[in-house]
């Protein structure tokens, strides 16, 4: 009674830790994709179109499959109505559930014959541990991150339910549908299976004979074996019913899988994140950038990597030939890093990795630590040394981790601080520049904004939107001659690219040119066209209401606002609706209507 008592109030006092650390979380804005996802469109809050989008051409992402993420997207987009900070609170608490799971799971994971007790505080540090990690900010603050903390709660479960349940229906049912319910969260559940049959086969055996133990496992577990085989195949069925494929052919990469250069990628990146386990402190970012180029030659650097790897790998497999728990940490960590280790040629993003594709490897990392703390072995005379020593190094590291967790935090929560913090770890960063010149243009910032405008023409950079951003910016300031400029070199690029949203954005721009040249019938055609395209564009509607409202044709141009405003998000609404005022009483007093 004690022991639950004392287990009880640690994780209490863990998850209130927790809830004080990231508050300010709740006054966060939407960064990135979030801002584009749950704000300035409202084809997640308003008509049907979500049903489509649940299942293909999410953002216009043709290889993004994860109904049950864009469910969940769909949910806070009209339960909140653009409002960040309950969406915030979602994800913080998906965070709070994962922590929790961690705990439970490392009590699970104790020892066969360990009295409990033992394992409470142990477990107690691998929730906090997993608590304060700075790999979580952006899981926690990044909204669009929503479907790492959902596939390791779904990985959680599936091993608890593996673990706990004692009927083999019950077990098996259980445990496939936590893995249908991760593949649907995201890609990367498809390191489950292998994660279960790993902590299947290292539980302890009566029988000390490999083979003896093989047969008991399977005997034990052969119907949760099928029934995650069935999720699978049902999940992959469903997949290709929505997709029409499994993997995009052009998210395949031309480098081959074989290749030398694949190795040290690989090599590189899976020492990365194990640096990022061990020490988060450092490097922390929304891109991770490295140049392909330098893994196609050999140089100290690289050879350090690959041994280091190598050395990981033959320490992990000569520890779980000995069943060490050590054998198994690296074994779990691994396998759930699989996914992400750039192994399969699948371009995910312009970065090599993200601290974010590691949260659910690390939650099993911290899981094993009272396995870990269990297995070492300290001469009496230097137990109370060690134990100062360690303590000391867990309290130092614990209060880094909140501190990095305080600072990093407001990076990720205004659009601003996110992409100038990025700018300033890669001043050549056109993703860094793009959406500071689209977040200065909303700010009314032009100074800042022309600067933006200036390097990216500069750079000479083949991004479509940047040349559509700037047109834009060119027409605000009347500048048809930029705009034309910018709008020729962004002509090529949107027809190679054939992006919904940059073609939209490219005629919306192309309207405005129009209009400033006096080809106001030209103007209304582009700016209806794109209405067309998308009936949930508010964009087009309140440049054509202005349009409309300058020709004196009010009765147009109010219903066309009347659109545009149920589609804006509510904190834009007060100021398109002065911005309309303005321009109807600008009409007005310049030639009023007969």
């Amino acid at each position: 009674m004690r022991s639950r008592l004392v287990l009880a109030t640690g994780a209490l006092a863990i998850v209130a830790v927790t809830l004080l650390i990231y508050a300010p979380v709740y006054d966060a804005g939407l960064v990135w994709d979030d801002k584009i996802i749950f704000h300035d469109n409202a084809w997640l809050r308003y008509g049907d179109a979500w049903k489509d989008y649940i299942f293909r051409n999410f953002f216009d992402w043709v290889h993004y499959f994860r109904p049950l993420v864009v469910a969940l997207f769909v949910a806070e987009a009209r339960g909140f109505d653009a409002s960040p900070g309950p969406m915030h609170v979602v994800s913080l608490s998906l965070h709070i559930t994962n922590v929790l799971l961690v705990g439970w799971l490392a009590l699970l994971l104790r020892a066969a014959g360990a009295e409990r007790h033992r394992f409470e505080m142990p477990a107690l540090v691998a929730m906090l541990v997993y608590a304060v990690h700075p790999a979580a900010i952006e899981p926690v603050v990044w909204i669009s991150s929503q479907a790492e903390l959902l596939v390791t709660l779904f990985l959680l479960l599936a091993l608890i339910c593996n673990t706990t349940l004692r009927s083999d229906t019950f077990r098996a049912v259980a445990t496939s549908t936590c893995f249908f319910l991760a593949a649907c969260a995201k890609e990367s559940a498809i390191s489950l299976p292998l994660v279960i049959a790993l902590f299947d086969w290292v539980q302890p055996s009566r029988s000390g004979a490999t083979n003896a133990h093989l047969r008991a496992v399977l005997r034990r577990q052969w119907r949760v074996y099928v029934g995650i085989l069935i999720a699978g195949i049902a999940y992959l069925a469903l997949r290709a019913w929505a997709l029409g494929y499994l993997v995009h052919p052009l998210a395949m990469q031309v480098q081959p899988l074989s290749s030398w250069a694949r190795l040290q990628m690989v090599s590189y990146t899976y020492v990365t994140y194990w640096r990022i386990l061990l020490w988060p402190m450092y490097g922390l970012g929304p891109f991770h950038v490295v140049d392909a180029a330098r893994f196609s030659s050999m140089n100290v650097a690289s050879a350090g990597a690959d041994a280091l790897a190598l050395a990981i790998v033959a320490a992990g497999a000569w520890c779980m030939y000995r069943r060490s728990p050590w054998g198994t940490l690296v074994a779990a960590f691994s396998i759930a890093l699989l996914p992400v280790l750039h192994i399969i040629p699948v371009a995910f993003d312009e970065s090599l990795y993200h601290e974010r594709y590691m949260m659910t490897a690390a939650a099993l990392a911290c899981a094993l630590i009272p396995q870990l703390a269990s297995s070492v072995r300290i001469p009496a005379t230097r137990l109370r040394a060690a134990a100062a020593v360690a303590g000391g190094l867990f309290v130092a590291w614990i209060g880094l981790a909140i501190v990095n967790i305080r600072v990093t935090l407001p990076l990720w929560s205004d659009e601003t601080k996110l992409w100038l913090w990025e700018l300033g770890k890669n001043p050549d960063s056109v993703t860094a520049l793009h959406h500071l010149l689209t977040t200065y243009m909303e700010l009314g910032d032009r100074t800042r904004a022309d600067e933006m405008a200036t390097r990216l023409i500069a750079k000479k950079a083949p991004c479509a939107m940047c040349m559509v951003n700037i047109a834009i910016l060119a027409i605000w300031e009347g500048d048809a001659t930029r705009a034309a400029l910018a709008l020729d070199e962004a002509r090529g690029l949107v027809a190679r690219q054939q992006n919904q949203r940059t073609v939209e954005g490219f005629i919306l721009a192309t309207g405005g040119l129009r209009e400033i040249n006096g080809d106001a019938a030209g103007a209304e055609e582009a700016y209806r066209d794109v209405a067309k395209m998308d009936p949930l564009d508010p964009d087009a509607r309140f440049a054509l209401a202005l349009l409309l409202a300058r020709q004196h044709r009010t009765t147009e141009a109010r219903a066309a606002f009347a659109e545009a405003l149920s589609l804006l998000a509510p904190d834009q609404r007060p100021q398109k609706r002065a911005t309309f005022d303005a321009t109807l009483q600008d009409a007005a007093r310049r030639a009023p209507p007969d």
